[in-house]
């Protein structure tokens, strides 16, 4: 008489089979997943994160001033362009009673000079003028001035100029009997570059 298999030890070899089964398949799920990255990344090819975090010389922070590093890398202006105004004030006295063609005469700068909203000569900085023409009067013919500036100190160095000359003739403009004309300290005279000049 042949014997039937026993239900228990048949049961107990399926669950054992299914679990292996289980076992194998989440090993090779595990092993795709841990593929796929892999697969799916360009080589020698950094992360776009890692790119961006590295820091460029012009994505430096400014520092506590306020200037930024790359402005830093950018020279200032240091050209006076030609037609630049420049406003002195007299030291002393100017008359063509006295002057004579090749005096000179001195000053201070009225206003500070500035390019594009930057100054480059402070206001108070010492000038040299010359007299390029002088005549007193005869008693028939009115006294006149030509003048001009020839120099500038900045940064004490004294920076050569080429400007406008001012003419003035005795009562031509008041209508006034004066036969000479004066100047008086801390008169205010306006001149402009005839040439650009470079600052130290």
């Amino acid at each position: 008489m042949t014997s039937s298999p026993n239900p228990t030890l048949q049961d107990h070899r399926c669950r054992h089979a299914s679990t292996r089964e289980a076992l194998v398949l989440a090993a090779s799920l595990l092993a795709i997943l841990t593929l796929l990255p892999a697969c799916g990344r360009k080589p020698n090819v950094p992360d776009s994160d890692s790119a961006g975090k590295q820091n460029l010389p012009f994505d430096r922070q400014a520092p506590a001033n306020g200037l930024s590093p790359s402005r830093s890398l950018v020279p200032s202006a240091t050209r006076l362009p030609e037609g630049t105004s420049i406003t002195v004030r007299l030291r002393t006295a100017l008359s063509s009673a006295t002057a004579h063609a090749g005096d000179t005469f001195d000053g201070v700068t009225e206003d500070p000079i500035a390019v594009d909203g930057q100054i480059l000569v402070a206001r108070g900085a010492d000038f040299v003028g010359r007299v390029l023409e002088a005549r007193r009067s005869d008693g028939k013919d009115r006294g006149y001035l030509r003048v001009a500036l020839v120099s500038i100190q900045v940064s004490g160095k004294t920076v050569l100029l080429d400007t406008s000359s001012i003419f003035s003739k005795a009562g031509a403009r008041d209508g006034s009997g004066a036969k000479d004309v004066i100047f008086p300290p801390d008169r205010r005279l306006t001149f402009h570059l005839t040439k650009a000049v470079d600052l130290p």
